[in-house]
């Protein structure tokens, strides 16, 4: 039986509080200011310049550590993590990425442009050897990582959709920049009252009528991460990372 990790409440798995330790293994983790809008980020001790960066979206009203433990629970060759607030701040530590009862299309697009700013900063730190680019997310981060990852004019190496979504199909993929050969992974759970059945049938219809071949994975979940849904997300990516 599967044991939820975490809901759209921001229920937590492996407790927060390891976030005031220095290290993940052989990782360390710092908190950065991007324009104003707090990050987390978890380096890996003599990382490669050819490891990728991980960008990990957070969900409506929650914030970057929310996700954090997926970190160590994904267990993925050493790489750079990069956990960012979303921009638009609800109060007491609690942000969004749009407004969802409108599905605000300008909120997405300047949250859009926030992301590309920061997948820029933080694959091009050194550009002699810019790093490939993981977009993954939860509900609206998973929105959120299929619409940057999509539309971003550098190499971004997979895209993974937790309970995620694509609203407008023909705004989202109007000109999208992703080669159609890009590994996406979505996951949705067949319990799941917050994003239904009908709107991911959408999504992963239209993302094949653009040519693109995602792999969908429903599991017997609700709006929520399990233990289930990270170790499809983990075999996933290390299969991209070590292959490509």
């Amino acid at each position: 039986m599967m044991k939820p990790i975490m809901s759209l409440c921001g229920l937590l798995f492996l407790g927060l509080l390891t976030i005031v330790s220095p290290a993940v293994g052989e990782s360390f983790v710092k908190e950065v200011q991007f324009e104003n809008h707090r990050c987390l980020v978890v380096n890996h001790k003599n990382l490669s310049s050819e490891a990728p960066v991980v960008f990990i979206l957070h969900g409506l009203g929650a914030n970057a550590d929310d996700l954090f433990p997926l970190v160590k629970k994904m267990d993925l060759p050493p790489s750079l993590y990069v956990l960012p607030d979303a921009p638009i701040a609800l109060g007491n530590r609690a942000y969004a990425w749009y407004d969802f009862q409108k599905q605000s299309r300008e909120d997405t697009v300047n949250s859009r442009d926030y992301l590309f700013r920061l997948m820029k900063h933080f694959a091009e730190e050194n550009p002699a050897h810019i790093r490939p680019i993981i977009m993954m997310g939860f509900s609206q981060g998973g929105v959120m990582s299929m619409e940057a990852g999509l539309n971003y004019p550098g190499k971004v190496q997979a895209i993974v959709s937790m309970s995620g979504y694509i609203w407008d199909p023909s705004q989202t993929l109007k000109k999208p920049l992703a080669p159609k050969a890009i590994p996406i992974l979505l996951i949705h759970g067949g319990n799941d009252m917050i994003v239904t059945e009908d709107w991911t049938e959408k999504t992963v219809a239209a993302l094949q009528k653009e040519g693109y071949k995602p792999r969908f994975v429903e599991l017997l979940m609700a709006h929520q991460i399990t233990n289930d849904s990270m170790a499809e997300v983990s075999q996933f990516l290390k299969n991209v990372i070590l292959h490509q």
